[in-house]
């Protein structure tokens, strides 16, 4: 979906529309990230872990530098170890390699402030370090659980491209046909109609494909359609949320037309969790 230009906090101007991005770029450097993303999926879980990993560190690094311009001091390195055990430990022994991750995070925050000489507000510090371990390796960590399933190439590969076509169909339908914002204090460029159009645009590749790999029958898709289309929006949202209150336009720029890691992980990292869920939740 559109990111906005720079602003203060609060809702834009009235009648002021966001920008767009390069497009010709933005699509290169899209499917420069798809070929690496299923280049390493084909390759062997490991390469697609470590890959991945790639990713997840430069969007803790980019969320990082965004709280720090509002005085915030996350303790980066104990989200890195942590989130290392969270998303490795996820692969290897299920989600109880995430709840040690997750006590390392919060034990590890706490012994950090502890020791640092530069300590001011606790409380906040602490909460920007969970809101990163959490918000990044935590939810990210789910795409390991996902790989670890029957047939997981598979169900990641579904989630991610019915997470990515809810991303483009909802900028496209939302550019042409939008009228009505779906949060005009978050994000005046994201529509309702651009919500269903996303959403019928998901269920019938879903219908159409989904339902025919490996592990999933037309119900399963369906249903996996629905949630990663509700889920990445709410994750969409959360992002542009925090961006705003930033006063940011992106949280980072490594990605030539997209802006960074987070730009184009915001909807995926929050689909991931609602993928394995469903999927656990019917057996499959």
């Amino acid at each position: 979906m559109a990111a906005v230009s720079p602003t203060p906090k609060g809702p834009l101007a009235p009648g002021v529309r966001p920008r767009g991005r390069n497009l010709p770029v933005a699509i290169a450097s899209g499917v420069t990230l798809a070929v690496l993303f299923i280049g390493s999926l084909a390759v062997h879980p490991y390469a697609f872990l470590a890959f991945f990993t790639v990713l997840v560190v430069v969007a803790v690094f980019e969320v990082v530098a965004g709280l720090r311009t509002r005085g915030l001091r996350p303790a980066t390195p104990v989200v890195l170890g942590a989130g290392a055990v969270t998303f490795f430990g996820a692969y290897a022994t299920g989600p109880a390699g995430q709840t040690l991750g997750l006590a390392l995070l919060v034990l590890g925050g706490l012994a950090w402030l502890l020791v640092d000489p530069g300590r001011e507000r606790l409380g906040a510090d602490l909460a920007a370090t969970c809101l990163v371990g959490l918000w990044v390796p935590f939810l990210a960590s789910f795409i390991a659980l996902l790989l670890a399933r029957p047939d997981g190439e598979w169900a990641v590969l579904a989630t991610v491209a019915l997470a990515v076509t809810n991303d483009i169909a909802a900028f496209a339908f939302g550019s042409r046909f939008g009228r009505h914002p779906l949060a005009p204090s978050v994000s005046p460029a994201k529509t309702w109609e651009g919500f269903a159009g996303g959403l019928l645009t998901v269920l019938v590749l879903a219908g159409l494909v989904t339902a025919n790999v490996p592990g999933f029958d037309v119900p399963t898709a369906l249903a996996l359609g629905v949630a990663v289309c509700l889920a990445g929006t709410v994750g969409d949202l959360a992002e542009s949320m925090v961006k705003r209150d930033l006063g940011v336009k992106d949280l980072g720029g490594i990605l030539p037309g997209h802006g960074g890691v987070m730009e184009r992980a915001d909807a995926i990292i929050f689909a991931l969790p609602a993928a394995h869920l469903l999927l656990l939740g019917l057996g499959t």
